[in-house]
This record gives C-alpha cells, sequence and structure tokens, in this order.
C-alpha cells in the first residue's frame, strides 16, 4: 500500500466518509410517525453492563414535533410521557401489523408472513392433515 494516498488530508477525508456511508441509510421522518427509540446501554469503560435479554428499543413512540433536520421530540404511546429530544440516528420506522382472518400476521413494510400450520381432523372422512403430510386413518 502506497503512503501517497495518506499524506493528503482531503483524500483521507473522502475514503473515511466514503467508508461511513457505505453502511448508513438515509431516512427521513416527518412529525406524527411511530418510530422505535433504541434504548442507550450503559458502560462502564468499554464493557457493556446491558444485559443480553433486555429490550434494545421502547415503543411504539410517536414524533411530535421537529427541532432541527435530525432531531424531534418523542412522545411515548404507552403511558404519554415525552422522552425529550432524540437524534434520528436513535429512531427506527415503526409499522403496524396487520392481522388476517387466517390467524396470519403480515407487516406493511415488508409483507412477511409469519403461518403456524396446524392439525386438521375431519371426522367424517378420518382424514388427518398434519404439517403436510396426508395420512388416511380407515
Amino acid at each position: 500500500m502506497s503512503m501517497e494516498k495518506f499524506k493528503n488530508p482531503k483524500k483521507i477525508e473522502l475514503i473515511i466518509y466514503g467508508k461511513y456511508d457505505r453502511h448508513t441509510t438515509d431516512r427521513r421522518y416527518a412529525e406524527g410517525d411511530l418510530v422505535w427509540v433504541a434504548i442507550p446501554t450503559k458502560q462502564i469503560g468499554e464493557n457493556s453492563i446491558a444485559g443480553k435479554l433486555q429490550p434494545h428499543y421502547q415503543g411504539p413512540c410517536r414524533l411530535i414535533k421537529q427541532l432541527t433536520p435530525n432531531t424531534f421530540t418523542v412522545l411515548r404511546i404507552n403511558d404519554n410521557i415525552q422522552l425529550g429530544a432524540t437524534n434520528t440516528d436513535r429512531l427506527k420506522p415503526y409499522f403496524e401489523p396487520i392481522i388476517n382472518k387466517r390467524n396470519t400476521t403480515v407487516t406493511e413494510n415488508d409483507q412477511t408472513t409469519n403461518e403456524r400450520q396446524r392439525t386438521t381432523t375431519n371426522i367424517n372422512d378420518e382424514s388427518m392433515d398434519d404439517d403436510l403430510n396426508l395420512q388416511n386413518v380407515k
């Protein structure tokens, strides 16, 4: 690796910004949007003291007022507590689940279907459908 590209601070800056931008997403929020808010983990030195089974986000929360392009005042809907000024780096979009009549859950953002197959028994035909394995009992 040549050392010439590290002599120019502008080139270094472009390399750093390019690597940072590769892994970020540009999310835009508006007043009234529903979001999840990240819960900051407590640290002692470099070690996190939060348990791995503790929740990482709280919500759903509603964005009340935009203070700057990247800062909003946030209201937690469950108990109507204002969480104060929150940067968009700590926000994640919230999507309401849609419940179908067939006991399936579909989310609006990716249309993922999460369906559990159940055992059904028909007494008249004495046939059983058990997780796609068909059996005829006679």
